[in-house]
């Protein structure tokens, strides 16, 4: 009697169970917001269904949705769901989303990540607005695998709140549409603003690689001691600016004036005997020898004197 029916409107009554559709294999929209449901079930049947309306229900697991493969538009935002809880994804029902969902609408749920919906491959739009999502980072892994998203509404999440957070959001999609009014958090994004933090991201990108591959002696010797940060700029500059032959040191005298000393390199002391395994080696005081030097003498209380040896 209804073969051809393609559109039921069921919103805004007290169903408690989806059930009783087996007749609709044409139906292509459903509507059942506002209702008493907290199961999604009973819908493998509907196999022409491509938008589903669940919003304002009692459903805290998004499930029962293997076998739609035509669904494009999914909407269960507002569900009341009990305290300490949020909305999560089946991941049977997640995995055959991927291929076909282009519209998504999970405002309102406490969720604290998108995770769940990583690599969906066709989605257009996503309204994740008033969830509890607060870290960038994971954000962003997500924005980055969703490689056709076009509008993304996230207002009311405390990640909008992080320190450019709409600039890394921008930085990280190459699909939401500057074209399009309203694509992000219900502002348009420029083409020149696009542009800009592309280049920003791929410019940061090549300085931390090159930072990460370049590692100088100074750096390797500050590192691999276990200093203060300022103590180790201090011996950074050591390294590099004394580096010549000589060394200066300031001596305070009684006075209180100050009186540089300068100390020359241990190679230019007159005690280098030469070149041993082609390194300066300094000559050790007891091989010095005692050629050209005068003997000493010290006056006795008597006219006789006692040499001794030389040194």
């Amino acid at each position: 009697m209804c073969g051809n029916l393609r559109v039921i409107y069921l919103h805004n009554n007290s169903i408690s169970k989806i059930e009783n559709l087996h007749f609709g294999t044409n139906i292509t929209h459903l509507y059942l917001q506002h209702n008493n449901i907290s199961k999604i079930e009973n819908l493998d049947c509907l196999q022409n269904l491509t938008s589903l309306f669940l919003g304002y229900n009692n459903i805290a697991v998004i499930e029962g949705l293997g076998n739609l493969e035509n669904l494009t538009e999914l909407h269960v935002e507002r569900q009341k769901i009990s305290a300490g809880e949020s909305l999560y994804f089946d991941p049977k029902s997640c995995h055959n989303l991927t291929m076909s969902l282009k519209v998504l609408n999970v405002a309102g749920n406490r969720m604290k990540t998108l995770k769940d919906i990583n690599n969906f491959e066709r989605l257009e739009s996503c309204d994740a607005r008033c969830n509890s999502i607060e870290d960038v980072k994971d954000l962003t892994e997500t924005v980055q695998s969703l490689r056709k998203l076009k509008q993304l509404f996230l207002q009311g999440n405390p990640v909008t709140k992080y320190y450019r957070y709409r600039e890394n959001i921008i930085a990280n999609s190459d699909s939401l549409d500057s074209y399009l009014t309203e694509c992000l958090d219900d502002k348009d994004i420029s083409s020149v603003c696009r542009k800009f933090m592309k280049n920003f991201k791929i410019e940061r990108h090549l300085q931390q690689t090159t930072k990460q591959s370049k590692m100088t002696l100074s750096d390797d010797i500050t590192s691999s001691l276990n200093l203060p940060p300022a103590f180790k700029r201090s011996v950074t500059r050591a390294i590099l600016q004394n580096s010549g032959p000589k060394l200066s040191v300031s001596v305070t005298s009684a006075s209180g004036q100050l009186h540089p000393q300068i100390f020359p390199s241990w190679k230019s002391v007159s005690s280098i005997r030469g070149l041993r395994d082609s390194h300066f080696t300094p000559r050790p005081l007891w091989r010095s020898s005692s050629r050209g030097r005068p003997s000493l003498t010290f006056a006795a209380a008597s006219e006789n004197t006692i040499a001794l040896p030389p040194i």
